[in-house]
């Protein structure tokens, strides 16, 4: 004789079948019946990978009037297709870029959606061809692979052609502009001789500093003896750093100046063939005193 093969859930529902009062089984037996087939097309439906009609057929098993058993396998069923079961947030826009609420969307040719609304739409794992309608505008279709247990997939189209960019501000090209006075060698030479003048005037004033701190130091201090040695020691720092700047500032000064003498001389004798220039000079104060900081292109 061959085995007998049942499934745990069928074989329980059985068991109370025939444990219980004659008449009550053969009132529920159709009941309890469908009930088992639900739970048993369901997995089948599973496995085929159709998840959205497994729900729907899982419903038909959990009603109250099932056996406690077939409700208990039902809802555990429900609980893992429900995880399983991949959701996709479709979102469409016009092509100004507005969102768009009413597109009919439609899934391998049937129906699925007519409101876009942010909320997550159920699909079946697998490849599916889309297809998304507007009025006034032409369609749009779109092949997705929906994996199992992809939860809320956001998924954007546009509907209508895009608006054209704005087009681009012209902007002028950054132009390098000299100063006009500057723009021969001639104004370079009485520049370069006035700046030499003002580092001789310099060194003269730092000379001034370095006697007056000098001459401090030593009324300070006599042969007798130096009663106000720390002073006395200031003011003689202070007398070679204003001789250094001093000594600085004259052979600047006098650089200068003899730069601007040869300039004047070597320059062209009409300033449109004269090469640009552009000079900086600026005071600066070293450690040791102070000078002129000079610099350019010519």
């Amino acid at each position: 004789m061959m085995p007998l093969c049942v499934s745990p859930v069928r074989l329980a529902v059985l068991l109370t079948v025939v444990l219980g009062s004659g008449s009550m089984a053969s009132a529920a037996r159709g009941d309890d019946a469908a009930c088992i087939n639900a739970v048993e097309q369901a997995l089948t439906l599973r496995t085929a990978g159709k998840l959205r009609d497994a729900l729907k057929t899982l419903a038909a098993c959990s009603d109250p009037a099932c056996p406690e058993e077939v409700r208990v396998e039902c809802t555990q069923r429900i609980a893992a297709t429900d995880a399983a079961m991949p959701t996709l947030i479709f979102s469409a826009k016009d092509g100004a870029g507005n969102d768009l609420l009413a597109v009919t969307v439609t899934m391998n040719g049937a129906p699925l959606t007519t409101t876009l609304d942010g909320r997550p739409v159920p699909i079946d794992p697998g490849e599916h061809a889309f297809r998304f309608e507007t009025v006034g505008q032409p369609p749009v279709d779109k092949t997705l692979v929906v994996r199992e247990g992809e939860k809320n997939r956001i998924e954007s189209v546009v509907l209508g052609a895009m608006a054209p960019p704005p087009p681009a501000t012209a902007t002028a090209a950054p132009v390098s502009v000299e100063p006009s006075s500057w723009n021969n060698r001639k104004t370079l030479a009485v520049v370069a001789g006035g700046v030499g003048v003002v580092g001789v005037g310099l060194g003269i004033v730092w000379s001034a500093y370095a006697s007056s701190a000098q001459s401090q130091e030593r009324s300070n201090c006599s042969a007798s003896g130096c009663p106000n040695r720390p002073q006395s020691v200031e003011d003689y720092n202070t007398a070679q750093r204003n001789a250094t700047a001093a000594t600085v500032s004259f052979i600047a000064g006098a650089a200068l100046v003899a730069a601007g003498v040869v300039l004047w001389v070597t320059a062209p004798a009409n300033a449109a063939t004269a090469n640009t220039t552009a000079w900086h000079v600026a005071p600066e104060v070293l450690p040791s005193g102070g000078g002129l900081s000079i610099g350019g292109l010519l």
